[in-house]
C-alpha cells in the first residue's frame, strides 16, 4: 500500500537552525508498520540534511489513495 508522508524537521547549523520539508510517497512492504514508515522517512531526511542531528517538527503520513467518490443522485 502507497502512503504519502510529511516531514519537517529541524538541526543545528553555526548560524542557528536551519529547517525544512520533505514530502513524497512510500510504499509499506507486508509487515511492515508505521514506525518502520516513520524510521525509513527520517533516515531519508537525515541523508538530504547531511546531518543526524535533526529535530522532527512535524510529521504526518496517510494513504495515498483517496476514497471513491460517491456519485450524486
Amino acid at each position: 500500500m502507497q502512503f504519502h508522508f510529511i516531514l519537517t524537521v529541524t538541526w543545528p547549523v553555526a548560524s542557528g537552525v536551519e529547517t525544512s520539508t520533505f514530502e513524497g510517497t512510500i510504499t509499506a512492504r507486508p509487515g511492515q508498520t508505521r514506525q518502520d514508515l516513520y524510521n525509513a522517512v527520517l533516515r531519508h531526511a537525515r541523508s538530504k540534511t547531511g546531518t543526524s542531528q535533526i529535530y522532527v517538527a512535524f510529521f504526518e503520513l496517510a494513504p495515498n489513495e483517496l476514497p471513491t467518490a460517491v456519485p450524486a443522485r
